[in-house]
């Protein structure tokens, strides 16, 4: 650019998400996805916990 040499670089951050630079996010989705993963394991076990109770 302008006569300057560029990088060339494998992935990058965009608005909070890692992009490659095939313009996928694939990485990062599979970190969303497992992060997802764990919080809703978290949240089943505690709706099912029997030391609470939802009022109806």
């Amino acid at each position: 650019m302008n006569g300057e040499k560029l990088d060339e670089i494998t992935n990058f951050k965009l608005l909070g998400a890692t992009l490659s630079n095939d313009g996928y996010s694939r990485p990062d989705a599979r970190i969303r996805i497992a992060t997802a993963t764990v919080a809703f394991a978290r949240l089943s076990r505690l709706s099912t916990s029997s030391s609470l109770s939802f009022p109806s």
